[in-house]
């Protein structure tokens, strides 16, 4: 079972590598300019992961790294599911483990069956233990800036990133480079991702295979 997934994650590696480094004169031919909803979706995926401040992640990244992605995201996006008290070690939130692998499953290509005991949190019983205090916020949001197709729905997209710290909203995902300079500054951080979209313009159909930022 640990031989099958370690065979999985090279594979992935490898033809992720089999792509980044494709001849830029073939790339360039393939360079897309997205359609104003297309723009959009791109900006909200790629946010669900520059909102958290993760420098580097892929469908083959440890399971710790995937594990945790999932429960930040869900600390964005769901805080609801969060409950308060006093628990042991002074940690005073937990969140349950049940909807780790469901959002790994929605968000990366050919996502692997993870141990969700992997994890930079204290986990319990089936909980993720942390002590809150009120300083999580918001990273950067992605503002694409260019898009290459790679063919078979493979999608190279690079971004820079705005807002860092602020409050920003998804009606900010539709701002042309310069509105966002005028309105948070200059950019953050940039990036590139490999990515699945059967459909550019439905945020639903994008799986990540691999996302890096600097």
């Amino acid at each position: 079972m640990k031989g099958n997934q370690t065979l999985r994650r090279l594979g992935t590696c490898l033809f992720i590598l089999t792509f980044l480094f494709l001849p830029w004169a073939q790339a360039e031919a393939a360079l897309k300019t997205p359609t104003a909803q297309e723009f959009q979706a791109m900006n909200l995926f790629l946010s669900n992961f520059t909102e958290i401040g993760i420098q580097t992640i892929s469908s083959a990244s440890p399971d710790k790294d995937l594990v945790d992605f999932a429960h930040d995201h869900m600390w964005f996006n769901s805080p609801d599911r969060y409950s308060y008290g006093t628990y042991f070690s002074g940690n005073n939130c937990r969140v349950a483990d049940t909807n780790i692998q469901s959002t790994i499953d929605a968000y990366f290509y050919d996502a692997p069956d993870v141990d969700v005991r992997q994890t930079r949190f204290d986990y319990k019983d089936g909980y993720y233990y942390h002590q809150e205090t009120g300083g999580w916020t918001h990273d950067c949001f992605a503002l694409t800036t260019s898009v290459c197709s790679l063919g078979d729905n493979l999608w190279y997209i690079s971004f820079v990133g705005f807002g860092a710290g602020e409050d920003w909203s998804n009606e900010d995902l539709s701002l042309c480079f310069e509105q966002a300079v005028q309105k948070f500054g200059a950019p953050q951080c940039c990036g590139c991702a490999l990515v699945y979209a059967a459909d550019l313009s439905d945020r639903s159909t994008y799986k990540m295979l691999s996302f890096s930022r600097i």
